[in-house]
């Protein structure tokens, strides 16, 4: 399992501030479970795909897309709507 937490627009946008999912074995970096969760629609694609203005840490640390994602990790998603 890994939580994700939520924050700036995505908790207004998405409808949650947090979620713990299971985390599939074909989910190995922080892209990969982006994808995964856009996957759930098309708001969810916008804000967390080519989102210049999406901030992510895994465990407190500032973290890119091809950081590695371990069962256990908080990973943090701070993303603000692009206009």
């Amino acid at each position: 399992m890994v939580k994700i937490l939520f924050f700036g627009d995505l908790v207004e946008t998405l409808g949650m501030a947090s979620e713990e999912i299971a985390l599939p074995p074909d989910i190995t970096d922080v892209e990969r479970l982006l994808f995964l969760l856009s996957r759930r629609g098309e708001m969810w694609k916008k804000m967390l795909l080519g989102n210049p203005k999406l901030h992510i840490t895994i465990n407190k640390q500032f973290a890119d897309k091809s950081a590695p994602v371990e069962d256990g990790d908080e990973i943090a998603l701070v993303g603000f709507a692009v206009v």
